[in-house]
This record gives structure tokens, C-alpha cells and sequence, in this order.
């Protein structure tokens, strides 16, 4: 697979506004399977990832890496060209040095925002600002509706939503919302987003 843009990303969340956010082997085998077209990988060793983004690729699907999450792979330059190396489409983390260090290297990135309160929103907004992702991932999701206001007018970036998806109605309250998609760790949604 070739490297992959931002806009394979919006593609593919346009054909299915759902990412598949997996922590196990077992996941990963019934997200290979599904209409997910980008798998997110949140667990595993970041040492031995190569052969796991191959077999993403080889169903047809982007592989993004959370740098944060891996073992074994630091979210630094040289973490972020290990997962580069290793064929990740793409790198996702909460750090803007991580985001940086991912535009630097090619791939696409994509920052994480924790949103516990509004102090919080303000805090991540001004980081996207500095780090200048391609896209960004609020966390928890479910809570986009009520702070979509605060948010989408300050991001010049799609907005993914992850954290707590866990329906079909979920998933048309995001996108009515302003997300471009939705990532879970719900397989029911990897096949029937909404």
C-alpha cells in the first residue's frame, strides 16, 4: 500500500463513518473482516506492529497506530519513524510533539483530545493549534453534541468521534453533530455504523 493522505481518510470515512478501535487479536480479526475502512490500533507491541498493519493492509483497510498506547515505542521522532517503518498510514496521540513529529515524517496525524470539562476543551483547542494535526479525535465522543458549539467553529480539521459509541443512533447523533466519523471498539458498528 502506498502512503496513504489525509483525504484517503476522509474517503473512506465518507464510504463508512466508522473506524474500528482495537485492543486484541480477537478484535483485530473481526475488524479485518468488517466495513471499517481504517483500524486504530490502540494496544499491542509496538516492536512487533509490522506484521499486524500488513494484515490491515492486506484486508484493504488504513492502519493507525496510537503512538500513546503501543509498548515498547516512545511518541517521539524516533517512535513515530519506527511506525512509519513498520507501514502505520497513520499516527494518532494526545502530544502535540508526537503530532508534529508525525506531519514530519509524512504520515497523517491525528491528535487525541481528552474533554473532560471546558477548561479542558480550551487547554486541547489551543494544543491543535500549535501541533496542526490533519485530523482530530475527541474524547469521549458522545459528548460532541453538547460541546459541538465550542469546538468545531475553532478546528480547521475533521473531527472524528471516539469514546462510548456504542449504537447506531449514537453514530447518527455525531455525524448530525459535526463529526466525519465515529471510532469504536463496538463490532456490532463496524458493520452497520448507522
Amino acid at each position: 500500500m502506498s502512503q496513504a493522505s489525509p483525504s484517503d481518510f476522509l474517503a473512506r470515512f465518507a464510504a463508512f463513518p466508522c473506524g474500528a478501535a482495537v485492543k486484541t487479536g480477537d478484535e483485530l480479526d473481526a475488524a479485518v473482516r468488517s466495513r471499517a475502512g481504517a483500524v486504530f490500533l490502540l494496544r499491542g507491541n509496538g516492536l512487533e506492529l509490522a506484521p499486524v498493519i500488513r494484515r490491515v493492509h492486506d484486508a484493504g483497510k488504513l492502519a493507525v497506530v496510537h503512538v500513546d498506547l503501543v509498548d515498547g515505542v516512545a511518541s517521539d521522532i524516533a517512535g513515530v519513524r519506527w511506525l512509519a517503518r513498520s507501514g502505520a498510514d497513520a499516527v494518532i496521540s494526545s502530544q502535540g510533539q508526537a503530532v508534529r513529529a508525525v506531519r514530519a515524517e509524512g504520515l497523517v496525524a491525528i491528535q487525541r483530545l481528552l474533554c473532560t470539562s471546558g477548561a479542558a476543551i480550551d487547554l486541547a483547542l489551543t494544543a491543535v493549534s500549535r501541533s496542526q494535526p490533519h485530523i482530530v479525535e475527541l474524547l469521549p465522543g458522545v459528548i460532541l453534541p453538547a460541546v459541538a458549539d465550542l469546538v468545531l467553529p475553532r478546528l480547521g480539521v475533521p473531527l472524528l468521534a471516539g469514546g462510548f459509541v456504542r449504537s447506531g443512533d449514537d453514530v447518527r447523533r455525531l455525524i448530525a453533530a459535526g463529526a466525519l466519523a465515529v471510532t469504536t471498539s463496538e463490532r456490532a458498528l463496524w458493520n452497520a455504523a448507522g
